[in-house]
């Protein structure tokens, strides 16, 4: 993406968040999924998960349909909290099955944010670049 086209999502990502009140989440059950070595370990909402999604919703649809070379995304949004990139199945595992204990957080959500991936063979690393409370 150009980097002249930023301020067009930082416009998005206020509105966003003056669409919607702040709102509480909890994730208590956990699961994840294996693709060859790589996998991924996440923690699924049980209550806000509707608000989220309505809000990546709101946000996809309000984004200017030009602003990646990419393909748009093939699917809803999933409600989750990703705890864990190159998870294997035992930990996959352990945590659907709650074998280290019971997984139970909550957590006020109180603003959206614009955030920029940089992937780099050291791993992720995200700046943010726009918030908004909501």
């Amino acid at each position: 993406m150009a980097p002249d086209r930023v301020p067009e999502l930082e416009s998005l990502t206020r509105s966003v968040g003056e669409a919607f009140a702040p709102y509480r989440a909890t994730a208590d059950q956990g699961g994840g999924r294996t693709r060859g070595r790589e996998g991924t370990a996440w923690l699924s909402l049980s209550s806000g998960a509707g608000t989220l999604i309505e809000a990546a919703t709101l946000a996809a649809d309000r984004c200017p349909a030009d602003i990646s070379d990419g393909p748009p995304p093939k699917r809803t949004p999933s409600a989750h909290l990703t705890v864990a990139r190159r998870a294997d199945q035992s930990l996959i595992k352990a945590l659907r099955s709650q074998a280290y204990g019971a997984v139970g957080v909550s957590w006020k959500i109180d603003r959206v944010q614009l955030v920029r991936s940089h992937l780099d063979p050291g791993g992720a690393h995200y700046v943010a670049l726009e918030e908004a409370t909501l």
